[in-house]
């Protein structure tokens, strides 16, 4: 049985057992409980349990954007695949045509097994990183916050591989600042990162092929950290990215252990 939920009280030992669990804790509520217990309040987020014969089995909480006709599953508490696959057909009956995202333990095979049924695409696993160091004492002469002057560039360069769309990221301007690597007129790379929490995530960092490796990547990173202070900042890459890793790390990232996840995708059905 589902049903959309208003309190977390009753679940507190099944949230706390699940928590704790090697496979089955999720990396969302790992880094930040209130990624769960602050959803009750937001705008566009949900809460379901499943439960069977009065007993939890499991808790989700969801992002449903209808203007996008997207969903993110923010928080996935469960051990059991039924519970999880309850779940699924529940949103694809209301949502059906949403594109749907799954941020997930990459250990949880009660979550990756069903996915895979439902020929979902996932990403590689991703590490966190969040930032523990000085700012890189170097140079950032060459960097400049995106104008209107480099739009149309930053436009042709952006990623739209990826949800945060240049034109998306140009929209929320209250919740995302964007940096320029500049030289000769030419934009050479960009920083998207949030710039309205407390804790705020790089969202991209892009150098163009043929300028990278000439300092542009910790540039942007050094003028990202000067900026956001005294925020903190953290970023997820791909966990066998070493190259990244390595960057991110000496600017002064630190792996944040036991918070991986994975990310998974389908369009559901329209029913």
């Amino acid at each position: 049985m589902i049903r959309e939920i208003r309190s977390f009280d009753e679940y507190e030992d099944f949230i706390r057992e699940l928590a704790s669990h090697p496979l089955y804790s999720d990396p969302h509520f790992t880094y930040d409980k209130d990624n769960l217990y602050r959803s009750l309040k937001a705008k566009d987020k949900y809460a379901y349990a499943v439960s069977e014969n009065g007993t939890a089995n499991g808790l989700f909480v969801w992002i449903v954007l209808p203007d996008d006709r997207y969903i993110e599953m923010l928080i996935g508490f469960t051990g059991k695949e039924e519970a999880f696959t309850e779940m699924l057909s529940y949103m694809e009956r209301n949502y059906g045509g949403y594109q749907m995202d799954f941020v997930f333990n990459p250990k949880n095979t009660a979550i990756s097994r069903p996915l895979k049924r439902k020929g979902a695409v996932f990403d590689p696993e991703q590490q966190k990183m969040i930032l523990t160091g000085p700012t890189p004492n170097v140079s950032t002469a060459q960097i400049e916050p995106l104008s209107e002057k480099w739009s149309k560039q930053y436009r042709d360069l952006h990623s739209v591989d990826t949800y945060w769309t240049a034109e998306r990221i140009l929209s929320a301007p209250d919740k995302f600042r964007v940096l320029l690597a500049v030289k000769d007129g030419q934009i050479r790379g960009y920083l998207d990162v949030q710039c309205c929490y407390a804790v705020n995530e790089i969202y991209a960092l892009f150098i163009k092929p043929e300028a990278a490796r000439q300092g542009y990547e910790t540039a942007l990173l050094a003028k990202a950290i000067e900026l956001n202070r005294p925020n903190q900042m953290m970023v997820v890459v791909d966990a066998d990215a070493e190259a990244e890793i390595e960057l991110y790390s000496a600017a002064g990232f630190r792996r944040m252990e036991g918070q991986n996840s994975v990310t998974a995708s389908y369009r559901a059905k329209t029913v």
